[in-house]
């Protein structure tokens, strides 16, 4: 059968923990499958799907990798999906277009990892079948039975093993099929050979087997009256069974291998085709529908990946996206097979495809015909971590921007944003490793260099009290000279206010003209600060006097005058410094509760409250200091082994405590004191 003529069509993400082995498992099926013709190594940097230089250079994967592969009249893709939990976005994407999905657990680590247990919550809230795979059986200190037993417990007693392996560590060579019987030996083609059952299995072979018959016939009533009849379903009815229940979720086989040897790749990509494919396709006939769940940007252009959702998508189509009604055009259909994209005629409804120079399409877009509808859009993560970013060298403002938007087109995860009051460029993602990743695309990409900062915190000013300051502002050099007199009250308004000006001149002792170059001077005065050079909030100004010159009375002269008296008056109203709180809601395993209070606490939080959440997590309420929660992202994956979550929002400003803001007052101080030097 032609390439172009396989049917029916399977798209499965590949899903686990980082370095369990997914994009050495991807490899091994497409090698077994012919689709490429020798063994990659992620270690090595020659893996098909790990293509990206800050994929090689880590050994981990941070995009989604696409490759498809022929399987017996089948085209099965693969979405090779990253398990470090900063690039959670990508798994997202590739979820939003896949039928199944493939779990890998490593059977060295003997215990259920963070990773794997991220995926499968992913596909049970999405109801996505899925096959499990236990990794590296040939790694030292490999337990098949411990890792099954942690699956069972922590994931789902209805993950069952379809084998056992025979052997493990340097030992393991094959498995046995426990539905069959069959003893099947691997070999480093992906292949395998039935040979004899070793006789120091044949106790635990029956036992698993019937573990997997009472789970097959549980979930179907006509097999479990037989079975309860004391008659064994035949081989074909149980596969049929485990099909059924497999397709609906209601059971998660599981197959053992060892990837990175390519052992017992044929048989994942054997069970894959029995249990995962679906005999209904969706329907190929009139216009197409397209999801687009990942996009590539460089400074040449973009490349868009989509599943055709229904319908067929040929050469120069011209298609709608109905979120903004903008047209784009598809010269031709591609094929995607890691880095390299093929040129097709046609791709039909199921497969999986990419585009180049589509302008107005992002990320979770749909593209369709004239008036078609939206599909549901990919729910991504939202940021969790933040960072100032700013050139190395001055002048790459411009440069550094436009790559910044090219590289949040192309992650709907990462996020640009002007803070309106520190001015600063802040960088959002989902953790430390994301940003720095960002950077290093950056500088590759686009020829530009930047560094990490802390954010700065938008603190406020205030003042306590009232007061009453009148400043004269003079200058005379021979010529026409400078003058400008005003006399300013001022005292503090309710938190939230702002600021308030009042013009109380009675009579003409300031024109009017400088009246408006007080409040202009008072406005730039309050922007500046007083205490740390930080604005000055909830404050009203009345300007209550002054006096001008016939000559000499100038705008300039009345701003002057108006901003030096704002500060002294300030300085004797009790000024003092606010910082912004924020809610904050984290939730956590409750074994780990204890600890993260603790790190709140040490964050100066005014814990709120704690209540049960789903799946045996909590949630603790507390209102932090922004300050404070700048490293606290890294610090909770840290404490819970990435099990726990948050989200902050603002609730207020209020006073900073004497002995934390100290420091930042003699700080300023200190800045001004070394500019004031520089200047003489």
């Amino acid at each position: 059968m032609a390439e172009g003529e396989l049917r029916p069509m399977l798209n499965v993400a590949i899903l686990g923990h980082s370095h369990d082995g997914k994009t050495t498992l991807a490899e091994a099926l497409l090698f077994a499958a012919g689709a490429i013709p020798r063994l990659g190594n992620t270690d090595q940097g020659t893996a098909t799907l790990d293509y990206e230089p800050e994929e090689q250079h880590r050994h981990i994967s941070i995009q989604v990798g696409v490759a498809t592969l022929p399987w017996e009249g089948r085209r099965i893709t693969l979405l090779d999906t990253p398990g470090f939990q900063d690039f959670e976005g990508e798994v997202l994407g590739a979820l939003a277009v896949a039928d199944a999905a493939v779990v890998t657990a490593s059977a060295a680590a003997g215990q259920v990892s963070v990773g794997t247990e991220a995926a499968w919550s992913h596909l049970t809230r999405r109801h996505l079948p899925r096959l499990l795979v236990m990794t590296k059986l040939d790694k030292e200190h490999a337990d098949f039975g411990a890792t099954l037993s942690a699956l069972q417990g922590r994931l789902s007693p209805r993950v069952v093993a379809l084998e056992v392996p025979i052997g493990q560590e340097h030992d393991f060579v094959g498995a046995v099929d426990l539905l069959s019987g069959r003893a099947l030996h691997f070999d480093d083609r992906g292949g395998h050979q039935e040979q004899a059952l070793p006789a120091e299995l044949e106790a635990e072979v029956a036992g698993r087997r019937q573990e997997l018959v009472e789970a097959i016939c549980e979930s179907d009533d006509a097999l479990l009256e037989q079975y309860l009849d004391g008659q064994e379903p035949s081989p074909e009815a149980l596969l049929e069974a485990l099909r059924r229940a497999t397709l609906e979720a209601r059971i998660a086989p599981l197959l053992v291998a060892a990837p990175a040897r390519a052992l017992g790749a044929r048989r994942i990509l054997e069970v894959l085709a029995s249990c995962l494919c679906r005999d209904e396709e969706p329907p190929s006939a009139g216009p197409p529908q397209l999801l687009v769940f990942k996009t590539v940007a460089d400074p040449f252009g973009k490349v868009s990946y989509f599943r055709v959702m229904e319908g067929s998508l040929r050469a120069d189509a011209h298609l709608a996206n109905p979120r903004d009604g903008q047209e784009e055009r598809i010269a031709r259909p591609l094929r995607p097979k890691g880095k390299t994209l093929e040129p097709v005629d046609e791709l039909r409804a199921g497969e999986i495809g990419a585009a180049t120079k589509l302008v107005h399409t992002g990320t979770g877009d749909t593209l369709g015909s004239k008036g078609c509808a939206q599909l549901p859009t990919i729910q991504f993560p939202p940021t969790s971590y933040t960072m100032a970013i700013r050139p190395r060298s001055k002048g790459d403002e411009d440069k550094i921007h436009q790559g910044l938007l090219h590289l949040v087109e192309e992650d709907p995860t990462l996020r640009l944003e002007q803070d309106p009051d520190t001015k600063e460029t802040l960088l959002h993602g989902l953790g430390d490793v994301h940003l720095d990743v960002a950077l290093e695309r950056l500088r590759r990409k686009y020829q530009v260099e930047a560094v990490l900062a802390t954010p700065q915190v938008p603190y406020r000013e205030s003042i306590r009290g009232s007061a009453r300051q009148q400043h004269r502002y003079k200058k005379q050099s021979g010529g026409a000279g400078l003058y400008g007199d005003c006399t300013l009250e001022i005292e503090p308004v309710p938190r939230g206010e702002g600021f308030v000006f009042e013009d109380r001149i009675v009579g003409g002792a300031i024109p009017q003209p400088f009246r408006l170059s007080v409040e202009k001077g008072v406005r730039q005065a309050l922007e500046q600060g007083v205490l740390a050079g930080f604005p000055v909030a909830d404050v009203k100004v009345r300007l209550v006097d002054g006096s001008t010159h016939p000559v000499d009375g100038k705008d300039i002269a009345f701003q002057l005058a108006g901003a030096m008296a704002l500060r002294e008056a300030v300085e004797q109203a009790g000024p003092y410094l606010l910082e912004p709180v924020m809610d904050v809601e984290v939730v956590v395993p409750q074994d780990h509760m204890g600890d993260v209070i603790g790190h709140l606490n040490a964050r100066r939080a005014r814990i709120g409250g704690m209540a049960p959440a789903e799946d045996g997590l909590e949630t603790v309420a507390a209102q932090v200091p922004l300050a404070e929660m700048y490293r606290f992202p890294i610090e909770l994956r840290a404490t819970t082994q990435g099990k726990g979550r948050y989200s902050m929002t603002f609730s207020h400003y209020e006073e900073v405590p004497a002995p934390v803001a100290q420091p930042i007052v003699e700080a300023h101080r200190a800045a001004m004191h070394s500019k004031e030097m520089a200047a003489s």
